[in-house]
């Protein structure tokens, strides 16, 4: 018995190999956690995955009114201490510990957190 080997379509060969080959954007795309910010500290950002513009609060500053662009406005953020996020209008608070960060924020409490303070809410 004989079996006849089939070729192979160059178009056929290259979506097999796409199936099998990891995207070309999965290399770019931001690594699983968050970027370092120092201890005592929250670094803000008003882009999602820690982009944009960046602002750091630290806690032996008490209690800081978010800078105009992070206003309603923070699009992720990483905590390297524990903090409160506040909003005033309705009040609301957030507690935020040691370790916490989000990727993706302004769709929460990142869209109307106003000022953030120190310690425990």
């Amino acid at each position: 018995m004989r079996v006849k080997l089939r070729s192979w379509s160059v178009a056929a060969a290259l979506s097999l190999a796409a199936l099998l080959m990891p995207a070309a954007n999965a290399a770019a795309a931001p690594a699983g956690g968050p970027p370092p910010c120092p201890g005592g500290s929250v670094c803000f950002y008003t882009g999602t995955d820690f982009h944009g513009s960046s602002w750091e609060w630290t806690a032996t500053s008490g209690y800081r009114d978010l800078p105009p662009q992070l206003h309603d406005n923070v699009g992720s953020f990483v905590a390297s201490t524990e903090a409160c996020f506040i909003n005033w209008q309705p009040k609301e608070t957030r507690a935020v510990h040691n370790g916490d960060w989000r990727r993706s924020y302004k769709g929460d409490f990142g869209g109307r957190i106003d000022g953030v303070n120190g310690g425990h809410c």
